[in-house]
């Protein structure tokens, strides 16, 4: 996203946030994260092989109330990811994220899911959105998720 994002590249950190408390395990009383996503999943199939990862985001309103510039560049990112690859043999990043997504949510025990992101230059494999899908993307987690890990550039303005 950096390279995408720009001088708005303070937003990543919370972009990211807002992607993983979408899908993050439900801590209470209500349907809220993964639960209602599920639920979401089931009556609306917002997620669907085929439909552009970029669009379910839209529909879920990731941005909020981002500016226009800021959601421009956000969803000019995701639509970056068809062109991407990915550690899924035979899919770009796009379709190996949406597929990960549908398996995971109509699984019998869905996980949440938990986006990372890594550097996309520091090693010849890192260029592809990675996908892991039961592990602990933090050290304090006591859960297993479903890890979808972005690439990012750096702005090359900035170097």
């Amino acid at each position: 996203m950096g390279a995408f994002m720009k001088e708005h590249d303070i937003y990543v950190g919370s972009l990211q946030e807002k992607l993983n408390l979408r899908f993050a395990p439900n801590l209470g009383a209500g349907n809220q994260g993964l639960q209602e996503m599920v639920a979401l999943q089931k009556e609306f199939e917002i997620f669907k092989e085929g439909r552009k990862f970029e669009t379910s985001m839209t529909v879920l309103n990731v941005t909020g109330s981002a500016s226009s510039e800021v959601k421009d560049r956000f969803h000019r990112y995701l639509g970056s990811l068809r062109r991407a690859k990915s550690n899924i043999a035979g899919q770009n990043g796009d379709a190996a994220i949406v597929k990960s997504i549908v398996a995971n949510l109509n699984a019998k025990k869905p996980l949440p899911v938990y986006f990372d992101l890594h550097d996309l230059t520091s090693s010849k494999d890192s260029n592809r959105v990675i996908i892991t899908e039961r592990a602990r993307p933090l050290f304090y987690m006591k859960q297993d998720y479903l890890v979808i890990s972005l690439p990012l550039a750096l702005d090359a303005k900035a170097k």
